[in-house]
């Protein structure tokens, strides 16, 4: 049982590091880009794949048609079609996979989210790289110090900690601490317009 206290206290210890500003202004960052009904696209590596996958999830669900508004968002993983995974990894190279579709799926104005535990698995890099070439706006989120991603994405939460799976829970918490925040301003914007001016029924 130790170690596994241990661990829980070096999550712990990881999330308190976290700038809560820095998480709200890229929170900003994706309200604005649903609110103007541009596109989130998400891309991670290996354990980050899964993470971006998640997130997408939550957000299109969450904040769609099924959720509490009838405001679809386009929000996307570029980890979901193994088919396309390793057609562009076979014939072309791995480093490929996600920068490929990038090009068919991102458009100026949009926003991609890149997942790196380390901040340099090149695939993650190509895929930044080829959406700044669009003109969409680039958020990395990294640990290990940052790497490469935090040189090239725009905007950027990174984390010091050089413990991979330290790296991807935080990942995880921010990822649902952003979707519950962006679903608290869906749901203040929805009841506005029926609140009295002192904010009541």
């Amino acid at each position: 049982m130790g170690s596994i206290r241990r661990y829980f206290d070096q999550v712990s210890v990881l999330l308190s590091t976290v700038d809560e500003a820095n998480v709200i202004e890229i929170a900003d960052l994706f309200w604005s880009c649903y609110q103007r009904d541009s596109r989130l696209v998400v891309c991670g590596n290996g354990g980050s794949a899964a993470t971006a996958s998640h997130f997408a999830t939550d957000l299109q669900k969450g904040l769609g048609g099924s959720g509490i508004a009838d405001k679809s968002w386009e929000v996307l993983s570029l980890a979901e079609s193994m088919p396309l995974v390793t057609a562009w990894s076979n014939d072309t190279d791995y480093e490929n996979v996600f920068a490929a579709q990038a090009k068919c799926w991102v458009r100026p104005g949009d926003v991609l989210l890149a997942i790196s535990g380390s901040g340099n698995s090149p695939n993650i890099i190509r895929a930044v790289e080829a959406a700044r070439e669009i003109g969409a706006i680039t958020v990395g989120w990294s640990g290990f110090g940052g790497g490469k991603l935090s040189r090239i994405a725009e905007h950027n939460i990174v984390l010091e900690s050089s413990n991979m799976q330290l790296v991807e829970d935080i990942h995880m918490v921010l990822a649902h601490g952003i979707f519950c925040n962006l679903r608290d301003r869906q749901s203040s914007l929805l009841l506005s317009p029926i609140l009295g001016k002192n904010g009541s029924f």
